[in-house]
């Protein structure tokens, strides 16, 4: 798989990291999830899903989501709150987001949040989000502002809104991105 950056690490009170309030204020779905344009007749990746904080609410919006994490431990999480939940149209894989087990051209909606600063080679991500996204699919990539914050990683490890925008140059910008003082979210087109 090649060389890895610094992951997010499912020890300790994770649950509490990825949910608890200081990140549902900063980071609320709510505002998120309707910025995408996500229909019923969507198909969905949610690239490092970790224990399921958007894709769960994607999966209410959503015709289906493919929860993609590495992380046996966070897939453990969702697993439960699939069942739990009784959701039938959320659906789990274990596998490396530059490295998609995925058709060519066989969904509508790539995200990825809070995920491309811990990829090694985040232009692979890219190449295989275009990849499996059809004609006018969107890849929608989130990540933390390039400076100190309350949550995230250290600084050092972050990509700017520009960084990603170039890395993306195979894809046309869809929406202005959206920025607040923790985050930015960016939209794509593959044209």
């Amino acid at each position: 798989m090649g060389v890895r950056s610094r992951r997010f690490s499912a020890e300790g009170d994770f649950i509490e990291r990825l949910e608890g309030p200081d990140r549902r204020r900063l980071v609320p779905t709510k505002d998120i999830i309707p910025r995408l344009g996500i229909t019923k007749r969507d198909a969905v990746i949610d690239l490092g899903s970790g224990i399921g904080y958007f894709s769960i609410p994607l999966a209410k919006i959503a015709g289906s989501v493919l929860a993609l994490d590495l992380e046996p431990k966070m897939l453990a999480v969702l697993s439960e709150r699939i069942r739990t939940l009784k959701m039938s149209n959320i659906h789990m894989v274990a596998a490396d987001m530059t490295s998609l087990p995925i058709a060519d051209g066989s969904v509508d909606h790539v995200f990825a949040a809070f995920v491309y600063h811990e990829v090694p080679r985040p232009i692979r991500l890219i190449e295989e989000s275009h990849r499996v996204l059809q004609i006018g699919g969107m890849l929608t990539i989130i990540d933390f502002q390039k400076w100190e914050t309350p949550i995230g990683p250290p600084v050092s490890e972050r990509k700017t809104p520009e960084q990603v925008e170039r890395a993306a140059s195979r894809f046309l910008i869809e929406r202005s991105r959206h920025e607040t003082d923790v985050y930015y979210q960016l939209t794509f087109a593959k044209s």
